[in-house]
């Protein structure tokens, strides 16, 4: 038996898919901007779930610059019901303020009036817009020729063997529009998102199980295996591990000590004796008393540790060495009259001469 092409599991799939659901597509003239706000809404959630938050968004704030404004709490608060609120209202809020700073209004009927390439590289500009909801515009405002793909539906089709993993990270299915004719691209779209979100809803829905085993047995298997991998992450991250308790090691390196400045003290030059006993308590047990080991027994005086001799004796070797010492010669002096004369009998040698 010849196993099937893509192409023909498409088909299959569309005819499975539509005895299970009865597609009801948008009106295409809806104004461009509201398919925007739906297809943010729309996105992994039911159709009955989307048309009734889209439309407590119109009827609970008075127009889009409020909603433009509108918090994304207050907006996720609206948005009950859907499989992510929060997302869901940044969907909607920042394509509305980049809408607005663009032109001052939320109007996109222009796009009506540019070929399809430059329809879809003007909505991809828009901040906060999905692959998804440019997708939906194109198909259900602009008329093109496209499938709407969000990550529930991606995670289907991967499940169901038609699409690879490298395929749900790019968001895009290769030969899926080549597959379904253009004719029948609004009610397969539609009928395919139905079921994705149900399957994004509860994977082990009657339905979900009932398609599976029609388009392929093992698909119940890759969801089987596809849960484990999805749960196993979350369990390793929440659960609290214990840390293991310390080891005692007999080769550890004992703690250093930081250095002190300065002369060290007694204290730490010599070992604490508080721990040893003394020699009262040796006495009291009839023991002997013995030297502290690590302790310097009380050497006698030497030559070089000998106390210094008194103040007096001191005195009396000053004495002595003065008395050994060479006399120094004393001084002749001589009076003014002598050193007169002296001067004198020099002029008269001179003279002389």
């Amino acid at each position: 038996m010849t196993t099937p092409s893509r192409a023909q599991q498409f088909t299959r799939l569309h005819e499975v898919l539509s005895r299970q659901y009865k597609a009801k597509p948008a009106d295409p003239a809806l104004p461009v901007l509201e398919h925007l706000m739906f297809a943010a809404v729309l996105e992994n959630a039911r159709y009955a779930v989307a048309e009734r938050v889209f439309q407590v968004l119109k009827t609970e704030f008075f127009d889009w610059n409020e909603i433009r404004v509108c918090t994304i709490r207050d907006l996720a608060e609206a948005g009950e019901g859907l499989p992510d609120p929060a997302a869901a209202a940044t969907r909607i809020k920042c394509p509305l303020q980049h809408i607005f700073e663009s032109t001052y209004s939320f109007d996109l009927e222009e796009l009506r009036k540019l070929t399809l390439g430059q329809a879809i590289e003007r909505l991809q500009k828009i901040d906060g817009v999905s692959r998804f909801m440019v997708s939906y515009v194109v198909q259900n405002a602009l008329g093109g020729h496209t499938i709407p793909l969000d990550m529930a539906t991606l995670r289907v089709l991967n499940l169901l063997g038609l699409a690879e993993e490298s395929e749900v990270a790019s968001g895009t299915v290769a030969g899926l529009e080549r597959a379904i004719p253009k004719s029948k691209g609004v009610e397969f779209a539609w009928l395919l998102h139905e079921f994705a979100a149900e399957f994004w809803a509860d994977h082990h829905a009657p339905v979900v199980a009932k398609v599976f085993k029609a388009m392929d047995p093992q698909a119940l298997e890759r969801l089987e295996a596809w849960e484990q991998g999805q749960l196993e992450p979350a369990m390793t991250t929440t659960e609290a591990t214990p840390l293991p308790a310390p080891i005692a090691r007999e080769d550890t390196a004992p703690a250093v000590q930081p250095k002190r400045r300065g002369r060290p003290r007694k204290t730490d030059l010599a070992p604490s004796t508080s721990d040893q006993p003394t020699a009262a308590d040796k006495g009291a047990a009839g023991q002997t008393a013995e030297p502290i080991k690590g302790q310097p027994e009380e050497a006698e005086p030497t030559a070089a540790t000998a106390p210094s001799p008194p103040r007096k004796a001191r005195t009396k070797t000053a004495e002595a060495r003065a008395k050994t010492a060479p006399p120094k010669k004393a001084k002749t002096g001589r009076s003014a009259t002598q050193k007169k004369a002296a001067k004198g009998e020099k002029k008269k040698k001179r003279g002389g001469k």
